[in-house]
């Protein structure tokens, strides 16, 4: 039975293309990688780090506090709506330098001079100059829309002024829009090819004074909103002494507009709280990888090459959907221990690849053995019995499509009708076939109630085996045919008395048993096929049929195999040793009288 190349093949072609398609497969990755957060749940951010925020509070004190209590702190005094002026700002992170901060970090954006005048400018570095060692700057960098020609831009906008480090806001979004990395030196370089030197690094690698690797760092976020500590602008001066002492500020601005803020694996989080979550992963020497050099390449070819190599072993498709299954399993258990150890492994190729390709294979083969299971339906539906057809259908194999055989025991029976040739001269052929369906139709139906199968139909003769193509064990299949033979010859007195009322000649037939070796299997061609036995037990239970004649009184003769795997359970005559046509040693002989 010719397949097309596509189901036997093409499973390993999509194996492949999901591994090289690997990029389109981002989107999955993320969700991975959130699920993986939400599973470990919320971590501890450095014990240094808080978040300065001119939230909507310190914006509209008025809505908090009561004039009188406003007018009696000069800082609450100067806040009001955004903007404030630059002096204030440069004094909330003075504020915070004098008590003992360590740095402040700034990701508010100060690309233009103060519209306060230049005056709020000269304020702004004059305040912060002392600390000018302990203060980063921010630098932006997106794509702005150019009010002359109306078109989408990409612009750096580097700080007017020069205080300490500078870092770019930069962060990196994956397939599915939330941000996911830290840019790298590769990013770097392409991204900034086009502006003129210095091109600044990422804010939490000049904040942390690190210097960048060259891939993408993969943010470790450490939990939700407020993780990070977050202190309003407002109350920056009512905190108890010492809490300023050796920390890091982030200085930003939370917008009151939910759209302004992105989504993480722990819920939104605003611009300055993911410039947090950044820092803390530089910090803390976190965050995720991807495999150095071509680490990455020959993962994906190794894991190709072991996936073809067993998913290829199965013979039938519930073996290749179980490996395959079992391959995603390990694919996804190695994307999370490498996740724990801050490596990024591409889970959903890893994953999909074995799924798909071993689906694919699946597929061909479950319709290969559908077809087969088809075709041995109608070849065993009339020849064995509803439960061993069940049997094989379960598990086919190559029963039913591939030439060969190969050896099995088991219980050959042959029976024939005695003096059947005069009998077809007297009827006529529509009578004699009448009369032969009747007797098969009495003896088969002994076969096949004693889950045998009917092996074929010679004239007048039959051939059944008991053990073939599934085995019970000898005993087993010896009993079920002799309870088989006997049963024939109790149908065949029902069908002789019926024939005897009817003014019809009646039958005589004559049963071999044997238990002996065989070779099973299909004989014939591609084109037709027929399961069955062949070997010297095939021949010795046929010679035994025939020395029928010679005891009429025994209708049914067994060898002695039948009798040793059948020990005190048989009513036996013993007929003494006989020399067979075929068989090298005289055979010892029984009659079968019935079962104790």
């Amino acid at each position: 039975m010719a397949r097309p190349n596509v189901l036997r093949h093409g499973w390993r072609v999509l194996l492949v293309a999901v591994l090289l398609g690997a990029p389109w497969l981002e989107a999955g990755d993320a969700a991975f990688s959130s699920l993986l957060f939400r599973l470990r749940g919320p971590r501890r951010p450095p014990p240094e780090l808080v978040i300065l925020d001119v939230d909507q509070d310190s914006v509209a004190l008025e809505d908090r506090l009561t004039p009188e209590e406003i007018a009696a702190s000069p800082l609450w005094r100067r806040m009001g709506p955004w903007p404030w002026p630059r002096e204030l700002q440069a004094d909330l992170a003075a504020e915070v330098l004098e008590q003992g901060a360590r740095q402040v970090v700034f990701t508010l954006l100060y690309p233009h001079p103060s519209h306060f005048g230049t005056a709020d400018d000269r304020a702004f570095l004059r305040r912060l100059t002392p600390w000018r060692h302990r203060v980063v700057l921010v630098a932006g960098y997106g794509a702005e829309q150019d009010p002359a020609t109306g078109l989408e831009l990409v612009r750096l906008r580097r700080p007017v002024y020069s205080l300490g480090a500078l870092g770019l806001d930069a962060l990196l979004e994956g397939a599915t829009g939330a941000i996911e990395a830290i840019p790298g030196r590769r990013w770097q370089l392409q991204a900034l090819a086009e502006f003129p030197p210095p091109h600044p690094p990422a804010l939490a690698f000049a904040a942390a004074g690190r210097q960048p690797p060259l891939a993408p760092l993969g943010l470790d976020f450490v939990g939700p909103a407020g993780t990070v500590p977050v202190l309003p602008a407002w109350q920056v001066q009512q905190q108890p002494p010492g809490f300023w002492r050796d920390r890091i500020v982030v200085i930003g601005r939370t917008p009151s507009r939910l759209a302004d803020r992105r989504p993480s694996p722990f819920g939104p989080l605003s611009s300055v709280e993911l410039q947090a979550a950044a820092l803390a992963t530089v910090l803390q020497g976190r965050g995720f990888r991807p495999l150095p050099g071509p680490g990455h390449v020959f993962l994906l070819l190794g894991w190709a090459g072991l996936g073809l190599g067993l998913l290829g072993r199965p013979a039938a498709a519930a073996g290749t959907a179980t490996t395959a299954l079992l391959l995603a399993l390990a694919a996804l258990a190695a994307a999370a221990l490498a996740w724990l150890g801050g490596w990024w492994l591409p889970v959903s190729a890893l994953v999909a690849a074995p799924l798909l390709g071993g689906g694919g294979r699946a597929l061909g083969q479950w319709r290969r053995e559908s077809e087969e299971r088809a075709y041995l339906h109608q070849v065993l539906a009339c020849r064995v019995s509803p439960p061993l057809l069940a049997d094989i259908l379960r598990e086919p194999g190559p029963l039913g499509t591939q030439l060969g055989g190969s050896r099995a025991r088991c219980a050959v029976l042959f029976t024939d009708l005695v003096g059947f040739t005069p009998l077809t001269a007297q009827l006529e052929p529509g009578e004699l076939f009448a009369l032969l369906n009747r007797y098969f139709e009495a003896i088969a139906a002994a076969v096949i109630a004693e889950n045998g199968l009917l092996d074929k139909f010679i004239g007048d003769a039959l051939m059944a085996e008991f053990g073939v193509p599934r085995s019970r064990g000898d005993a087993e299949e010896a009993r079920a045919a002799v309870r088989a033979a006997l049963a024939m010859q109790a149908s065949l007195v029902r069908l002789n008395t019926d024939l005897a009322a009817h003014g019809l000649p009646t039958l005589r037939q004559g049963i071999g048993i044997h238990l002996g070796e065989v070779i099973a299997g299909n004989l014939g061609s591609s084109q037709r096929l027929e399961y069955t036995v062949i070997g010297a037990s095939v021949n010795l239970a046929s010679r035994l049929e025939g020395l029928t004649r010679q005891f009429p009184q025994f209708p049914v003769l067994i060898t002695g195999a039948v009798l040793e795997a059948l020990p005190d359970q048989l009513d036996v005559e013993p007929l003494g040793d006989h020399r067979l046509k075929g068989w090298p040693e005289p055979v010892a002989v029984y009659g079968l009288r019935g079962i104790r």
